[in-house]
């Protein structure tokens, strides 16, 4: 996928130990790619450490805003599935186990020395074995401000049946972030989520699973994912949404 992207090679918290590793790490990049932004490697941060600690391999980090305060947003590839990790970072940050969430991502958020950290775990697409973390953070204070009021469906995304739990926004690529909890199925709310775009003049294209979909609209990327989350909070859907390079 090219990319305008100015990116340096995966930075790896342990040296990569396999060829799938390396695979998770160029999925990763492509993450980042979606994600586009100039590299700033100025972590660690909280998440970063606990992240490398458990083996991933950070790829990318650049600044955001979430709910519109100030934060900021790293990926990392991890060589193991999204229910083994979410299993290991609920441990590593003494959380409850995510509830019913299969082999799918999970979110799971964490307040810890002055930061509040919201970690989208992610399944590598084209059945790569692995996973890549979305690591969300910001200050307390930031997160207390921004939590004052619910957070606004983002500008230049089609709106869903789904309520926003928290969205985010990089200012120097205007790309999109948004996870909103639906009462639907995942599968239910994916194929809503999908006919919303597809009527905002997108078009899906490959790879894609009924809960995992990409689309594009000219020079626009969209990501859609889906998810059980847990027994009380029932499906999150997430859109991330890039402008950049036609894949």
């Amino acid at each position: 996928m090219p990319s305008v992207l100015h990116q340096e090679r995966p930075r790896a918290c342990r040296p990569p130990s396999s060829r799938r590793t390396e695979c998770l790490a160029a999925l990763a990049a492509l993450t980042a790619a979606a994600l586009s932004a100039d590299v700033f490697w100025r972590m660690p941060s909280t998440a970063d450490a606990t992240l490398c600690a458990l083996g991933g391999a950070r790829v990318y980090a650049t600044d955001v805003t979430v709910n519109g305060a100030p934060g900021s947003l790293a990926a990392y590839a991890f060589g193991e599935t999204p229910a083994t990790l979410r299993t290991r970072l609920a441990r590593q940050l003494n959380l409850p186990l995510p509830v019913g969430a299969g082999q799918g991502a999970a979110l799971l958020t964490h307040a810890r020395n002055n930061s509040m950290q919201r970690l989208l775990v992610l399944p590598a697409a084209a059945g790569l074995g692995g996973c890549v973390v979305l690591a969300f953070e910001q200050k307390l204070r930031a997160a207390a401000s921004a939590s004052r009021e619910p957070p606004a469906w983002p500008d230049g995304l089609p709106a869903l049946n789904a309520t926003p739990r928290f969205t985010a926004f990089c200012a120097k690529t205007r790309t999109r972030f948004v996870t909103a909890a639906s009462s639907d199925a995942p599968e239910d709310a994916a194929r809503d989520a999908a006919r919303a775009l597809t009527g905002a003049g997108w078009t899906e294209t490959p790879p894609g699973t009924p809960t995992f979909k990409l689309f594009v609209s000219g020079h626009k990327q969209c990501l859609l994912y889906a998810n059980r989350a847990n027994d009380s909070e029932g499906t999150l859907i997430s859109l991330l949404q890039r402008e950049g390079a036609t894949p």
